[in-house]
C-alpha cells in the first residue's frame, strides 16, 4: 500500500511542469526616457509652466495699468486675507455652485436622459428632427446662444409674450434662472448623445423579461435602466460640470454678472477683478479658487464612482 502511495506521488510529481522563467523583458527601460522628452517638454512648457506661474501672480500685486503692471512684486498672503474678507467671492462661490452643479451637473443630464428615453419610443421622423436640433443647440456658439436667450427673454420677447406680461423682463427679474435654462438647454444635445449611445447598451432581453413579469414602464426604467446607465449619468455630470464652468461667454454677454451681482459667478468675478477693476493678481488667486472648486468637484464624482463599484 505504502509502494501503491509512493508511486501515485512520483507520477503526480512527474505530470506536474517544472517552474519556467519568466522570459518577458522588463517593461521600463531607461532609454525610454529619450524618447518621452519632446512629450515631457511641451507638457511643462504649455501646462505646468503656465499653471505654476498663474498660482504665483495669485500672491503678486500685479496690476493691469500703473506703476505695479511692470514692476509688481510678491505680497504674500495679502491676497489670500483679502479674499476671506471678501463678501463678494462667498456670493460668487455660491452662485457658481447653483450654475456648475445645479445647471449642469443635474439639470443638464437630467434633460438629456429624458429626452434620449423620450426618443426611444419617438417615430423615426420625430426622433432624427428632435436629435438634430438638440444637436445644433450644442453645436451653437456660446456668443449665438447668449444673443438667442437675451432676445427672447427681455422685454417684448418670446417668453414674457407667451406667458402673457410682455412688458416684463424675465432676464431681469429672475437673471439666474434664465441663464441656468440657458445653460442646460446649450449643453442637452451632448447629454442627449451620451445617453443615446449608453441606452444601446441596455440589454433587450432583460427588458423583455421584465415585460413578461407584469412590470410597469416606471419599474423597468427605475429598477433596469437607471442602475444599468448609473456610471453614464456620473460621466456626463462630470463632463457638464466641467463644460459649465467654462461656458463665461454665456453669462458675461448676457447679464456680465449683474444685476445686482445675481449672476456673478467665479468666472465673471475673476475677469471683472482683472480687466474693470485692474487687479490682475486678485484676479489670478480667483482663477486659481475656480481650478481648485473644479478639482474637487472632479475628486467627488470619481469617489461617487468608486464607491458604487465596490
Amino acid at each position: 500500500m505504502a509502494e501503491i502511495s509512493q508511486s501515485m506521488r512520483n507520477i503526480a510529481t512527474e505530470a506536474l511542469p517544472e517552474p519556467q522563467v519568466r522570459l518577458d523583458k522588463p517593461r521600463f527601460k531607461p532609454s525610454s526616457l529619450i524618447l518621452l522628452l519632446p512629450a515631457l517638454l511641451l507638457l511643462v512648457a504649455l501646462f505646468v509652466y503656465p499653471v505654476g506661474y498663474s498660482i504665483y501672480l495669485g500672491f503678486t500685486n500685479l496690476q493691469l495699468i500703473g506703476p505695479n503692471s511692470v514692476n509688481y512684486r510678491f505680497t504674500g498672503l495679502q491676497n489670500v486675507s483679502f479674499l476671506f474678507s471678501d463678501a463678494i467671492f462667498y456670493r460668487s462661490l455660491w452662485l457658481t455652485l447653483i450654475f456648475v452643479v445645479g445647471s449642469g451637473a443635474i439639470a443638464t443630464t437630467l434633460l438629456g436622459l429624458i429626452i434620449a428615453i423620450a426618443l426611444q419610443k419617438a417615430l423615426p421622423f420625430i426622433r432624427t428632427i428632435v436629435s438634430g436640433l438638440a444637436i445644433v443647440a450644442w453645436t451653437l456658439p456660446p456668443a449665438a446662444i447668449a444673443i438667442i436667450w437675451y432676445a427672447a427673454t427681455t422685454q417684448g420677447g418670446v417668453f414674457p409674450v407667451m406667458f402673457g406680461l410682455p412688458h416684463t423682463d424675465l432676464l431681469y427679474d429672475q437673471a439666474m434662472l434664465v441663464v441656468c435654462v440657458a445653460n442646460a438647454w446649450s449643453l442637452a444635445g451632448l447629454a442627449t448623445i451620451i445617453f443615446s449611445a449608453a441606452l444601446r447598451n441596455v440589454p433587450s432581453e432583460m427588458l423583455e423579461a421584465a415585460m413578461l413579469e407584469n412590470a410597469s414602464a416606471y419599474q423597468r426604467l427605475s429598477r433596469l435602466t437607471i442602475p444599468i446607465l448609473k456610471p453614464t449619468i456620473l460621466t456626463s455630470a462630470l463632463l457638464m460640470t466641467l463644460l459649465s464652468f467654462g461656458n463665461f461667454t454665456l453669462i458675461y454677454l448676457m447679464t456680465q454678472g449683474g444685476p445686482a451681482g445675481d449672476t456673478n459667478i467665479l468666472p465673471v468675478y475673476s475677469y471683472l477683478q482683472g480687466f474693470q477693476f485692474k487687479k490682475l493678481g486678485y484676479a489670478a488667486l480667483l482663477g486659481n479658487v475656480i481650478v481648485l472648486v473644479s478639482g474637487v468637484l472632479g475628486v467627488a464624482y470619481v469617489w461617487m464612482a468608486q464607491s458604487r463599484r465596490k
